[in-house]
């Protein structure tokens, strides 16, 4: 009830404040009557005669036969989830084409149209609680706790949880994966089992988790970590003087995503399917990318010249950036005053050119050549920029290169032919303002000749820049800002790295510096950082040193140095990387560098194999090293020329061969080989524009800087399941020129210097600087415990304490672990713990330290996950490596002894407790907890309703009545078991018990006594059913299943009993219930 109360209930009056039409039927149980949620039956999905009647509102010539051929459209697709979402979504997007006539005006193959999205106030929107569908599954119906519908169909399901688990958002989140048959089912033998009703999700935009304070959204696509907060309310009027709170997200949620508009904005504008390894996933815009994109459209309308409709957008690298102008340029092309604009999307780099061109794919605007198949939309040299002349309303791929100089001849050859060069400036191409230019990487692309051209060939075009690098000074700031008309420091939108960081939109950014002395800023510097680095080497070593590499460079690709850093490298990566599945990037200083990495990593692979197999079965990490076995490195580098070396040609190709960057990308997976590319090695490609969430480690060797050293370090931020943060491990000591860059300001600039300088040390910190966190992260752990009382904890966790104090303790955290806020706050700290455990795992000091603490926290969780049965706890939130160790210490003999798999219908269950308990209150809450549970596996889910509901009634009245006197609810509680373990003779067979006994509860009878006349309607009852089932597929079959709904309705009627006579409609409900639970059982008895 309180689950209702306290979050379903609060749901759907936000819901009406807005304008939604609500049906709320309470929290009255399972319910009965489909016509109480506007069906007529639970089978239906869709809801029809709403559906047809918005279809009449909306296409007023429509037939009855074509309303039918609409609805078969959108409720009867056979295939995959995803794709199954895919096609219905284009089908809503875009109407229906019907391949009949419009009998009013003759017109030939009409489009239906679904959803009016030009006039969101010409739909209806309304929300059903407790909507129940039955399944054809092992359970016989699912009821998602609101259903939010569109003209009828549902586009929303929302998952409420009270805090009656560890986890409500996970356990939400589950419930979701369930209904739509995504759940992974940890069991070998479950293959193609189904849980809940896919159908249910064709029509699904996103789904909601929440349990009141906290709520995110997600497509069918997204697994738990990508369900995300919506944390701001735009356009402004709808928030309402709501205050952007934590403690008001769910408010935030609704008023931000469930206003009519802006839910029809987000399924029209907003929504995209992507593919990622070969398969499609369903993307919808975040809270960032809306507020951008309503903030670009509001300058674009309102301003009166080129300045005041430009701008920059400041969002950190791995927000979005990208699908922000697809979203900006599909939103435009519905928008009156705005479709008929050209667009340029601007892009200086080769990669970040092809990348975005497979982005702007989501447009619908590229326009491929039917011979060479080529996008006819990307201007690929100086001279196509004649097609951007017209007026035309279409999206054109530009390098920023090709507004540069011509430069078909050097100075040098002009000088000796004799021949004075005239220059003019750039021409204009188009002065129309009906021209949008978007920049991708505006830091990089806005400066110099080309951004000078750029503009000068469009003058009057609306710029808008947009950047993911923090522009960490007010000198560039505002030359940046001023570039594209506005004020220093103006921003149309700023998503900062702590705001992705707080949103996991990305993950922050830690640092490990390894000793060196290479930061050469510029070659004037080389002589005395030589002498530095080389300081203790004898005079003449230092000249055969300096003979030997003459530069810095030449230093920095030498063999022994390589060797030497490939092999801490390697060993970093084997021991904190590889065994949770992450990959790594090495960034050298040159091309021959990246390749001697390359090599020089692949030679010491076997080396670290043999390590690896040589441990014992208890320290060897078979995970580990079957990835190990599979490793490979590969050099991604640029050509040096015909005249480059065999090693850098041979690196080159192989890489080529190998698909070796969309490899990379790829989960390591054993029927794969090639997956097994985890280290790439690099010079100047893929530091910008590069997304490989599967990257987690950067082993940096290169002197970057500013924006550059920026652009490279984001791409360990992307987010990734069990990825808590990226790690950037430097070996050139480049960090210091970021402190350098940070230090260019004047006096004025001196408060927001040291403002963008913390907030970038709170994102990128070094790692040394974690221990501490460490220790308190630990110390809060044990301060939880002693607000509880249990004040030798820390004794307990380091092993100090006697076994019999031990067991104390354990008892003792059994009681307090009774309370779901105690389990919550528990789980949550223990998180916080592993997450930098998980980063510091091999730091010697700290492994030595915390090792055993840890296990014994793993132990913890499991002592309250068993004794309360609360499957929330489980670690899943814990990286693989971090997993793997605990689970070997769950599989000792220890645990096994203190928590031991034992059936509580075995006689060996109460001396069992005896040991693992010694209060009565530990103990009798023990029993409450395993009786609840087995009562739910063996009679719930509608197996056996009137035995589970006279065993449920039993143990609540033995909890109420002996509240506080332990040992009579010990006797009471083990007189309930042993009654449950030794059942009396059924009266009928095993198929017929079920219905016997419901029959018997509904005609006020004792069902444990032989009551020959409903012996007689049980038969009957059985009968009709067997015969039902024999049909295939029966429970997909309304027609089937109405028949048989009226053969049991008359056995009832003339059964002779008067109880069942009156209540045979809901009896028979009962009946069908119990015949689907039971499905598999009965199915031995058919003939």
């Amino acid at each position: 009830m309180s689950e209702y109360t306290n979050v379903e209930h609060p749901f759907l009056e936000k819901l009406r404040e807005i304008g939604w039409k609500v049906i709320d039927k309470g929290n009255s149980g399972i319910p009965q009557d489909p016509a109480e949620s506007m069906r007529d039956s639970f089978e239906e999905i869709v809801l029809k005669k709403e559906f047809f009647r918005m279809l009449s509102e909306l296409n007023p010539w429509i037939s009855e036969e074509q309303k039918e051929y609409c609805y078969d459209k959108i409720t009867k697709v056979d295939k995959p989830l995803v794709d199954a979402n895919r096609e219905v979504h284009n089908l809503l997007l875009k109407g229906i084409p019907l391949f009949t006539k419009n009998e009013q005006t003759c017109e030939e193959n009409p489009t239906a149209k679904i959803i009016n999205f030009s006039r969101h106030e010409c739909n209806s929107f309304i929300a059903i609680n407790q909507f129940r569908i039955n399944t054809n599954n092992t359970k016989p119906f699912i009821i998602p706790d609101i259903v939010c519908f569109v003209n009828g169909i549902p586009l929303v399901v929302i998952e409420c949880k009270d805090e009656d688990v560890a986890e409500p958002m996970s356990e939400a989140f589950s419930q979701i994966q369930r209904y739509s048959n995504l759940r992974v089912i940890d069991d070998p033998f479950a293959d193609g089992v189904e849980e809940g009703c896919e159908r249910l999700f064709h029509t699904n935009l996103f789904s909601v988790i929440t349990h009141g304070i906290e709520a995110r959204c997600g497509t069918i696509s997204a697994d738990f970590d990508f369900y995300h907060n919506w944390k701001d309310i735009f356009p402004e009027e709808y928030a309402d003087g709501i205050n952007i709170e934590p403690s008001q997200r769910q408010e935030i949620l609704i008023k931000g995503m469930f206003n009519h508009e802006i839910l029809i904005d987000i399924f029209r504008n907003f929504t995209l399917f992507t593919q990622k390894s070969g398969s499609y996933v369903k993307i919808i815009c975040r809270y960032q990318q809306y507020r951008a994109v309503g903030k670009m459209i509001n300058k674009l309308q309102s301003g009166t010249d080129w300045k005041s409709r430009s701008g920059v957008i400041w969002h950190t690298q791995g927000s979005g950036k990208s699908f922000t102008m697809v979203f900006l340029v599909r939103k435009m092309r519905h928008i009156a005053d705005l479709r008929e604009y050209r667009i340029l999307m601007v892009v200086d780099r080769q990669d970040l050119e092809d990348q975005l061109s497979e982005t702007a794919e989501h447009t619908g605007e590229l326009r491929y050549d039917t011979e060479t198949k080529k996008i006819q939309n990307i201007i690929e040299n100086r001279q196509s920029l004649v097609k951007l002349e017209t007026d035309t309303a279409d999206l054109n791929l530009v390098m920023i290169h090709k507004f540069g100089e011509n430069k078909e001849y050097s100075l040098e050859s002009l000088i000796k032919t004799g021949i004075v060069p005239k220059y003019e400036s750039f021409p204009v191409i188009n002065d129309s303002e009906k021209i949008l230019v978007l920049i991708d990487e505006a830091h990089r692309s806005q400066g110099g000749e080309m951004g000078d051209n750029l503009f000068q060939a469009f003058p009057n075009a609306a710029r808008i820049g947009f950047t993911g690098t923090p522009l960490i000074t007010p000198r560039h700031k505002a030359t940046t800002c001023e570039r594209f008309g506005q004020e220093a420091g103006v921003f149309i939108d700023t998503y900062k790295m702590n705001d992705s960081v707080k949103d996991n939109a990305t993950v922050d950014i830690k640092y490990i510096g390894r000793k060196s002395h290479d930061n050469i800023p510029n070659k004037d510097e080389f002589d005395g950082e030589f002498e530095r680095t080389f300081i203790n080497c004898t005079p003449e070593e230092r000249i055969e040193i300096q003979r030997r590499y003459g530069t810095m460079i030449a230093y920095l690709e030498s063999a022994d140095r390589v060797m030497k850093n490939a092999r801490d490298m390697l060993a970093h990566y084997v021991s904190e990387i590889l065994p949770n599945g992450f990959k790594a990037q090495v960034v050298a200083s040159s091309i021959l560098a990246a390749v001697r990495y390359k090599i020089a990593l692949e030679r010491l692979i076997p080396e670290f194999i043999k390590i690896e197999e040589n441990k014992s079965d208890e320290e060897r990490d078979d995970v580990t090293l079957q990835r190990l076995r599979m490793l490979k490195v590969r050099a991604v580098v640029s050509s040096t020329g015909n005249n480059e070396d065999a090693i850098i040609r041979n690196a080159r190709t192989e890489a080529v061969a190998d698909g070796a960057i969309d490899n990379f990308k790829k989960d390591f997976n054993e029927d794969n080989p090639l997956s097994g590319i985890g280290i790439l090695c690099v010079c100047d490609r893929l530091l910008t524009g590069f997304d490989a969430p599967i990257e987690q480690v950067m082993y940096l060797d290169k002197n970057l800087s500013e924006h550059n050293l920026m652009q490279a370090i984001t791409r360990v931020n992307r987010t990734k399941k069990n990825k808590t943060h990226g790690l950037v491990v430097d070996y050139f000591g480049v960090t210091r020129n970021l402190h350098k860059a940070l230090g260019i300001y004047n006096q004025e600039d001196e408060k927001e210097a040291s403002e963008d300088l913390k907030d970038f040390e709170t994102y990128f910190s070094a790692i040394e600087k974690e221990i501490p966190e460490l220790e308190m992260r630990y110390n809060k752990i044990i301060q939880r415990f002693n607000e509880e009382g249990i004040v030798n904890i820390k004794d307990f966790l380091e092993q100090r304490l006697e076994r019999e104090e031990e067991k104390q303790i354990c008892e003792r955290i059994v009681e307090v672990a009774k309370t779901i806020k105690f389990r919550s706050e528990l789980d949550a700290l223990f998180r916080l713990f592993f997450d930098i455990f998980d980063l510091l795992f091999n730091e010697p000091d700290t492994r030595s330290r915390y090792y055993v603490p840890a296990k014994r926290m793993a132990y913890i969780v499991a002592l309250i996950r068993w004794h309360y049965k609360d499957e929330t706890l489980d670690l899943k939130w814990a990286s693989e490596k971090v997993r793997r160790l605990l689970d070997k210490y769950l599989k000792t003999d220890e645990v096994r002894e203190t928590i031991p798999e034992v059936d509580i219908f075995s006689e060996d269950f109460p001396k069992i407790l005896t040991k693992m308990y010694k209060t009565p209150q530990t103990k009798a809450s023990a029993m409450e907890h395993q009786i609840r549970d087995r009562i739910i596996i063996k009679l719930g889910e509608g197996k056996n309703t009137a035995l589970y509901q006279k065993f449920k009634d039993r143990m609540e009245n033995i909890l109420t009545m002996y509240s506080g006197n332990w040992e009579a609810m010990i006797a009471e509680l083990e007189k309930l078991r042993i009654e449950m373990a030794n059942p009396k003779q059924s009266v009928v067979s095993e198929e017929k018990e079920p219905f016997y006994d419901k029959i018997c509860q509904c005609a006020n009878l004792d069902f444990e006594e032989r009551h020959d006349k409903i012996i007689v309607i049980t038969d009957k009852v059985i009968a009709e059913i067997l015969k039902a089932m024999a049909i295939p597929n029966i429970w997909t079959k309304p027609t089937n299943v109405s028949e048989l709904r009226g053969n049991l309705g008359t056995i009832l009627r003339f059964s002779g009993a008067p109880e069942l006579k009156q209540n045979s409609d809901s009896i028979v409900t009962e009946l069908i219930k119990l015949a689907r639970s039971n499905e598999s059982i009965l199915r031995k008895y058919i003939k």
